[in-house]
């Protein structure tokens, strides 16, 4: 008869198990997500334990139906040790703690992922301290497998195809995807440049938190190699980005704070709760340069509404409405819902792929809870709520600045049509001064809004006004120009259009 306890073997089919590693709901920002989170993590730290500032540096090059992708940074690079012991095991990690080093899966997650289930090359190229001063690069080659070796590199090949991230010290991740992968970043896409462009949006939305430092730096590079996969084409010129952070485009309304705190088992943990109304032409402004007008984010709809979750400075998920609140279904009553959850505490977990939070935490449980109360759930604002408060208080600020004067709101013109201007002030010298006002970004509608306003008043009223302003959270150049082009023009009564622009700051409206 057997003897027990007997030892158990685990044993790792291996290519069962990296194939296995490979599949993964995963999109290719996600993939290489990882990679720059790992790179963020080696940029070191200070004293006092901060991170100190990093530049990272992510290549594309297509070639044929292949994608090859770079990150590259300037941490503090790898040491034999940890190449050969740790951070190809299961489960092994670094020295490099960073905000969101919790798993040690990152690296073979994102490598077995891209390499469409660790069938396609890969390599890694890391120098510490020690492999600068002795003129050495450490290189592993993939795919995986237990045969794999660290391997002496070639020094001239350590900077190949960088422009910035170009220190002696740091790391370089290599692989090789197909473009079908690359393609999952925006499924609506089927050219290169529009998926670069769109990438673009991915990045500077993820690490809005790290990019808000301007020390901070993340470059986008890529150039196209041809079709013929046998003679790419290395003269074509390399295009960059370097990487802004996206931010939230809330409107004239704000974007009311909320601290919230958990208590767990582990003590008390904080959140940071904003939301507010979105401001959507922000976002179709292209005088902001690459990548705007976004195509992914904020777009004022069903599948964009709803909050933001960021953990430890990394955005983890956008567009969180039902998934939060069970009994608030997508509607577009919701559309200009957004917001931000900021969890800062690391006893909030990710999943060890990081494309959510690990539902079965109790912060984040106890949160949940506490997001249900009304003061936090999601209310049905509108920009007219918003724009109807504005005209209140630009009426209140008229009548104070100019006696004897006659403030109207909403003024019906074009005879009874349906049209009405916003704010119609009267001077008591006759001048007339008329507003449309948008809680948000002006778009070009809005300047011809004011002009079919003037005109209305000339057909109705026979006389010219003095002056037409449009009130705005921003004024894009777009409208600037068309307002410009429309004041070279004569209206009905052969007098010269003088539509001007205001801010809501400049006007002074948000403080009254």
């Amino acid at each position: 008869m057997s003897e027990f306890p007997k030892d158990v073997q685990i044993i790792i089919e291996e290519e069962r198990y990296w194939e296995g590693l490979g599949r993964q709901e995963m999109d290719f920002h996600q993939v290489v997500g990882e990679l720059i989170d790992n790179s963020i993590s080696a940029s070191g730290k200070d004293s006092e334990g901060d991170l100190l500032p990093f530049k990272i540096e992510v290549t594309l090059e297509k070639l044929g139906n292949k994608i090859r992708v770079k990150v590259a940074d300037q941490g503090i690079g790898m040491t034999v040790d940890e190449i050969t012991k740790h951070i190809f095991s299961l489960g092994g990690k670094g020295r490099s703690e960073g905000p969101l080093n919790e798993h040690g899966f990152g690296l073979k997650n994102s490598l077995c992922v891209l390499t469409i289930g660790n069938k396609l090359p890969w390599t890694l190229q890391t120098r510490d301290d020690y492999a600068v001063n002795n003129g050495l690069v450490y290189v592993v080659k993939g795919p995986f497998s237990s045969q794999m070796k660290l391997e002496r590199g070639d020094i001239e090949l350590w900077n190949e195809g960088l422009a910035h991230a170009t220190a002696d010290r740091g790391t370089r991740v290599y692989a090789e995807t197909a473009f079908e992968f690359f393609n999952t970043l925006y499924h609506r896409a089927r050219t290169f440049e529009t998926l670069v462009e769109r990438f673009i949006d991915h990045l500077g939305v993820m690490y809005r938190g790290f990019l808000k430092n301007p020390n901070n730096k993340l470059w986008l590079r890529w150039r196209n190699l041809g079709d013929d996969e046998d003679n790419p084409n290395y003269d074509v010129d390399w295009e960059e980005s370097r990487i802004k952070p996206i931010e939230i485009p809330y409107d004239a309304g704000g974007s009311p704070t909320a601290e919230i705190e958990i208590d767990g088992p582990e003590g008390k943990a904080k959140v940071v709760y904003i939301r507010g109304n979105l401001d959507v032409e922000k976002v179709k402004d292209p005088s902001q340069g690459k990548p705007y007008p976004l195509k992914i984010y904020y777009q004022g709809n069903i599948p964009t509404q709803g909050i933001d979750i960021v953990v430890r400075s990394r955005l983890l998920k956008t567009g969180q409405l039902p998934e939060i609140w069970a009994d608030v279904p997508r509607h577009n009553q919701f559309n200009r819902f957004v917001g931000e959850l900021i969890l800062n505490d690391p006893k909030f977990r990710t999943v060890n792929n990081k494309i959510s939070l690990d539902p079965h935490n109790p912060f984040w449980i106890g949160l949940v809870e506490k997001l249900d109360d009304e003061e936090f759930k999601p209310q049905r604002i509108t920009s007219g709520i918003i724009e109807k408060d504005l005209a209140k208080k630009l009426k209140r600020m008229l009548e104070g600045h100019y006696t004897g004067s006659r403030v109207q709101r909403d003024r019906p013109i074009w005879g009874g049509t349906g049209v009405r201007v916003d704010i119609y002030h009267e001077l008591e010298n006759g001048d007339i001064h008329i507003y449309e006002l948008k809680a948000g970004t002006a778009a070009p509608i809005d300047a011809y809004q004011l002009l079919m306003y003037w005109d209305g008043i000339v057909k109705d009223e026979e006389k010219s006004p003095k002056v037409g302003r449009l009130v705005a959270k921003e004024i894009p150049s777009t409208v600037r120009n068309i307002i410009n082009e429309i004041n070279k023009r004569k209206d009905g009564l052969e007098n010269t259009y003088n539509l001007e622009w205001k801010t809501i700051e400049e006007l002074g409206l948000r403080e009254l």
